[in-house]
């Protein structure tokens, strides 16, 4: 039986942790906690878009990330991530610029910064091509 890190090596690992982060991001939009639809925040994406379609690319970031994790090319699923968390860096940005989103400026740094993170490590080597 093989281990789990020669199933998927480091880069499959990363593709699942962002696959169950994606795939919160969906859920926590498709089904929003009617506690927070009043905040600040929620208000203003329901303006965007249904808070439904806006989970939508969260969603296929989701899919996308575990069935890559599997394969040999994996570079679609890093893309996506990425493109999706600097598109709802813009939406964040436009709504504090608007006023609508307070402090919308730390999501802004905190998203692009992951999605930088997530380019760089789409790079990374798995340990078996570093000695190469």
């Amino acid at each position: 039986m093989q281990r789990f890190d020669q199933l998927v090596g480091f880069r499959g690992s990363v593709l699942l942790f962002l696959a169950l982060w994606s795939g919160t991001q969906a859920v926590r939009l498709a089904w929003a906690d009617p506690a927070i639809l009043s905040t600040s925040t929620y208000v203003y994406l329901a303006t965007v878009a249904p808070l439904g379609a806006l989970a939508v690319p969260w969603a296929v970031c989701a899919i996308l990330c575990a069935v890559q994790a599997f394969t040999v090319t994996d570079w679609t699923a890093f893309a996506l991530t990425a493109g999706v968390l600097v598109a709802w860096a813009v939406v964040y940005l436009v709504g504090g610029i608007q006023g609508a989103i307070p402090q919308a400026y730390w999501a802004c740094v905190v998203q692009v910064a992951v999605a930088g993170l997530i380019l760089r490590l789409s790079r990374w080597p798995e340990p078996s091509e570093r000695g190469r």
